[in-house]
């Protein structure tokens, strides 16, 4: 991450050098001044010594000339005979002219003579002068010149031999120059873009005040900055230590396995000792078991190499810190290293500013040029190695290399990000190997359990295996999404590429369309084949025929789809063709996903025993199968949105699945009695199976079923008498549903955590048979819910709860989070609500008979109350709930999500037009700074409160109206008193306000204090916001910041309503029913972590299908 050009100087110039030492060689050539540069080399001082000057004349060249202008600190050594030598004047003077000119260092030494005879020209400097005025009688300007410099060196800062122990006096100087230097390397961190804070957190995760002996790791994929990271602490704080070293590239002697070389280095670079004769282990240990030191060991890919130079905390002294750089976390965990740091990929903007330096030389592209650089980042994706290596490759190229480039890499990765990438995979067993091209060409995205089923199938162990690749860096896990860096997928498709450049027949994997649409035509697979990922989107016709896959008897995987069934829907639908007679006869095909499967039915040639995931979403099946077909291994099957599908197979030898979907197959009817048979069924969809009228009795024998969606089947009336012998139903969805009476056994539902009735209206009053109309009513249906220990969320939303009902049995419901009361037609909310110590989010959004908020429990972090228009009263007290919450976690610091976003404490959304009194600094528009009293920090300060106030009218009122509110940014900035600045995004919610948006709304966030920003520091502050509607038009008219502490007494009624059609807002939720692991976010998409989801009224699809 270094920019071409650092520099290690707080000056503007690009020093070659640290030191250069200027002395008479025939005084202290061959003593003081060889030990001193000695000294500054073994600290790693880049240090200029012209060690011929002893045989040279009496003219400066020009190469000393240069070396002279280009180091930061002149030492000059001052001996008895140095004013004899011209030579030594004329660099004395050349020096000095540096130190007003380029703003060098100059620091002498008096080496055995008194500074003042420098000063008055007396005694030895006196005698040196006047043989010079003798002999240069002619140019008597020169010795004035000379007689001015020493006069001017006289009267300098520096050092005195005199009655000093000589080696002491060398590691003064040492320890002085490396101090400058280490001041100076924030400008260091300065030429290192993005890299400030990953600085300040490692720093903080090596304590160095403290006094034990503390390890950390630092963590992360190949060329994202490890070493730049640990180069930067290290020259930061090495410092503070006896003995230092940054060992690099260790992994090189594991290679040769040459241990013992190694500790040699190692314990040399420490002791400063090259003649080293060391017994292993056991000599490190008697040597450093006492010193305090600093070690970086970079780049380390086995354990043994800890082993044999870091063995254990006790062989070094207190006080002393350790860093390892690694790509395999594991290594980190079984060494007992303390901390580990995590290096996150760059963010866009940090990764344009780095690019940009390497590309042109500054933070910023060449206004013709951004585009083109903003896709460059884009491939790039944050990693800083592919930024430099981009940017160093771009500079001075025109537009069209530019384009000329990015076309090549669509098409094969740079050789360098790639070998450097390919180290990792190289490291990992056979087993791995598979796994990882399989992650990559087919399975990024896809949940990871599910993921593993299909891998264990294959026989590749996934449990361990999985593991070791996210140890390594090379995979990692989002929301249990299996996921992997842009370049580190496109390496993996190289690595497959590259055994067969020529023809795609025999590799192992395809997934680029030309390729298997060429395989297919021509017939050229072969046994090498094991998985096929075929685009329907980018072809007009295709074959299947029994010649192209005869050959295929090792394919483990078929994927079908197409990538842009959302976005082109005047493109050609590709024909698909089936030869006559077509035999399927992959025998070995454990995944099977074929978007828009043009057939009625599954052949009865289509040989699945191995089949473990079938999936065919948007197909033309009408019977999926006739009679019963053994398919012992099926454990997924997805068949939604088969509109053609009438009724279920048969699934009595079908013994092992595990999720079934059939979601949106508007035809079905009718479910089989063999769905009881499925023992190990856990997840079932029938969302908007809208001819769904009834299910069979032995649905309730599904003793496995933890998830279960009725939503949408809007002719459902009645559950089976024994659903409650569902025990282990965990989930169960019926919104849009006609159920109006529950079965008397569902109070057995024992282990139910959520429970949802949303939009279940019937005839009114309908909702006598989910709330009871006094309290001494029986409900068959809310005497169970009482009796839930385990809910946690209960949604009954437009269900047509009104005055009649009672909601005081909600209070029972002791471990209820989330709570959706939306959209109904009750006047008052329980007093006994605050009881509910879990509460989290509570929805009372379009509630326009609601009157009054009673006290709302201290647990609740949200609160949904948008157009509840009847709304009179806000209790001060519900605020102060929400406040309180918030102070009792004074002592904890704001957490930071993967994208590095602080993520806040409390968000608010309130109807309003006006900013509290208690946010001091408030401005319109977009943008607020605050210039902070002296003191403003002390031990009560909390966090920051920022707010805004948005127009949703802002020149559109229509779209604001249909599509509401979106929060795109907020980026805070501070500034110090040392003027150092920087700035952080903030992770905002609710990030969209959905619906109807009509009035002014006031946007509060609360941020607690981040740990890494030295708050005592910070004198400015400045906030920026952006929020806009549909059509991105800015909807900001004022934005505020204020400053919370602990007992600050804040006047609650800000939050008051400014009049009675106002209301509050505190979240909107995405509510959504389980998806599936398996399942694409997208149907039919390659790109199942595209981020688009559904809205499907907030409804789950399946957990892994």
């Amino acid at each position: 991450m270094a920019d071409p050009s650092s520099s290690s100087s707080s000056s503007s110039f690009p020093w070659s050098y640290d030191v250069y030492l200027s002395y008479r060689g025939e005084d202290t050539g061959y003593n003081f001044t060889a030990h001193l540069h000695h000294a500054l080399c073994r600290k790693g001082i880049r240090t200029f010594i012209d060690d011929h000057r002893l045989a040279r004349g009496q003219f400066i060249s020009p190469e000393l000339l240069a070396a002279i202008e280009n180091s930061m600190f002149s030492i000059i050594v001052l001996s008895e005979n140095y004013a004899s030598s011209r030579w030594c004047l004329e660099e004395l003077v050349k020096i000095l002219e540096c130190k007003e000119s380029r703003g060098q260092r100059v620091l002498p030494i008096f080496y055995n003579v008194d500074p003042s005879d420098v000063r008055k020209h007396i005694g030895k400097f006196g005698e040196a002068l006047a043989r010079h005025e003798e002999n240069f009688k002619e140019n008597m300007g020169r010795v004035r010149i000379w007689r001015d410099a020493l006069i001017q060196v006289g009267n300098l800062s520096g050092w005195d031999s005199w009655n000093k122990h000589e080696p002491m006096l060398i590691k003064g100087i040492v320890a002085y120059i490396w101090d400058n230097l280490c001041n100076g390397s924030s400008n260091c961190v300065e030429n290192l873009v993005g890299i400030e804070s990953s600085i300040r957190e490692i720093k903080s995760l090596l304590f160095t005040e403290s006094l034990d002996i503390r390890m950390v790791g630092i963590w992360g994929m190949g060329g994202i900055g490890k070493t730049t990271l640990a180069r930067a602490v290290y020259d930061q704080i090495s410092h503070q230590f006896e003995a230092c070293c940054f060992l690099e590239n260790v992994s090189d002697y594991w290679k040769k396995r040459d241990f013992l070389s190694l500790q040699e280095k190692f314990l040399s670079q420490l002791l400063e000792d090259e003649n080293l004769n060391i017994k292993g282990c056991i000599s490190i240990k008697a040597s450093l078991h006492s010193k305090k030191v600093l070690i970086v060991i970079d780049d380390v890919n086995d354990s043994k190499i800890l082993e044999v130079l870091i063995g254990k905390h006790d062989w070094f002294g207190i006080g002393s810190r350790i860093i390892i750089t690694t790509r395999n976390k594991g290594l980190l965990v079984r060494h007992g290293v303390n901390e580990v740091y995590e290096v996150r990929k760059l963010n866009d903007d940090i990764a344009l500013q780095l690019f940009s330096r390497f590309a042109f030389g500054n933070f910023h592209p060449i206004d013709d040029y951004v585009e083109l650089s903003q896709y460059m980042v884009l491939y790039a994706q944050g990693l800083p190695l592919a930024l430099q290596v981009l940017g160093s490759f771009l500079f001075g190229k025109s537009k069209h290399e530019w384009q000329s480039q990015l076309n090549k890499l669509k098409k094969i990765p740079n050789e360098v990000i790639q070998n450097v990438l390919r180290v990792s995979f190289d490291r990992l067993d056979d087993n791995e190997r598979e796994i990882f091209l399989d992650i990559a060409c087919f399975f990024q995205g896809h949940d990871k359990d599910y993921v593993m089923e299909i891998l264990r199938s294959c026989g590749f162990f996934p449990d361990i295996r999985i593991r070791n690749l996210i140890e390594k860096s090379l995979i990692f896990v989002v929301e249990n999404k299996l996921m992997m860096h842009s370049l580190l997928q496109r390496m993996g498709w190289e690595i497959v590429r590259q055994a067969s450049p020529e023809e795609p027949g025999t590799r192992s994997r395809l997934w680029i369309h030309d390729d298997v649409n060429h395989v297919l035509k021509k017939n050229t697979g072969t046994e090498e084949v094991q998985g096929i990922s075929l685009d329907l989107s980018r072809l007009k016709e295709i074959n299947f025929t029994n010649e192209a896959f005869a050959q295929m008897k090792k394919l483990r995987l078929l994927k079908v789809y197409k990538s842009n069934f959302l976005m082109d829907f005047k493109r050609e639908e590709c024909k698909v063709h089936f030869s006559r007679g077509f035999k399927f006869h992959c025998e070995e095909l454990r995944h099977l996903y074929w978007y828009e499967y043009p057939l009625k039915s599954l052949p009865n040639t289509f040989n699945l025993k191995n089949l473990v995931d079938l999936n065919m979403p948007y197909s033309q099946i009408k019977q999926l199968w006739k009679g019963t077909k053994v398919l012992e291994n099926l454990k997924f099957m997805n068949l939604k949105h088969s509109k053609f599908l009438t009724e279920t197979p048969d699934f009595s030898r079908v013994t092992n699945l595990e999720e079934l979907v059939l979601k949106g197959c508007i035809s079905l009817y009718k479910v089989h009695p063999s769905l009881g048979d499925l023992n190990k069924l856990n997840f079932l969809s029938l969302k908007n199976c809208n001819m769904l009228k009834s299910l069979p009795s032995s649905i309730c024998d599904l003793k496995c079923l933890e998830v279960f969606i009725l939503s949408g089947c809007s002719k459902f009336e009645e559950l089976p008498e024994n659903f409650g012998n569902l025990e282990m139903l965990k989930e169960f969805y019926a919104n849009r549903t006609a159920i109006r009476v529950l079965p008397s056994s569902f109070s057995l539902l024992r282990n139910l955590e959520i429970l949802s009735f949303k939009g279940c209206k019937g005839p009114p009053p309908s909702t006598s048979w989910l709330l009871p109309r006094s309290s001494n009513f029986c409900s068959l249906v809310w005497s169970p819910l009482s009796s839930f220990s385990s809910l946690k969320t209960l949604r009954l939303r437009a269900c047509n709860i009104s005055d009649g009902a009672t909601l005081d049995s909600l209070g029972f419901l002791y471990s209820l989070e989330d709570l959706d009361l939306s959209e109904n037609n009750f006047v008052a909310l329980p007093s006994d609500i605050s009881q509910l110590s879990h509460l989290k989010m509570l929805g009372l959004e379009n509630c326009k008979r609601l009157k009054a908020l009673p006290k709302l429990p201290t647990s609740i972090r949200i609160l949904m109350a948008c157009n509840c228009t009847s709304l009179e009263t806000i209790s001060n007290q519900s605020f102060g709930s929400l406040l309180m919450t918030v102070r009792l976690k004074e002592h904890i610091y704001c957490p930071i999500n993967r994208d590095g976003l602080l993520v806040p404490a409390l968000c608010a959304v309130i109807f309003g037009s006006r900013i509290p009194d208690w946010i001091r600094y408030q401005s319109s528009g977009s943008e607020v700074k605050a210039e902070l009293p002296p003191n403003w920090f002390n031990s009560n300060f909390l966090g920051l409160a920022l707010c805004v106030i948005t127009d949703p009218r802002s020149g559109l009122v229509s779209l604001a109206e249909f599509f509401g509110l979106f929060w795109r940014s907020c980026t805070l900035f501070y500034s110090t008193s040392n003027h150092a600045s920087s700035s952080f995004d903030v992770c905002t919610y609710p990030n969209h306000l959905k619906g109807k948006v009509e009035s002014d709304h006031l946007w509060l966030v609360y941020v607690p204090l981040p740990h890494f920003i030295n708050w005592h520091q910070v004198t400015h502050i400045k906030a920026s916001f952006r929020i806009t509607t549909f059509m991105r038009l800015n909807a900001i008219k004022e934005c505020g910041i204020g400053l919370v502490y602990v007992n600050e007494e804040v006047n609650y009624s800000v939050f008051s309503p400014p009049s009675n059609e106002s209301s509050v807002v505190l979240q909107e939720i995405h509510e959504e029913e389980p998806r599936g692991s398996g399942y694409s976010n997208i149907d039919g998409s390659e790109l199942e972590n595209s981020g688009y989801y559904s809205a499907d009224e907030g409804e789950p699809t399946a957990p892994l299908l």
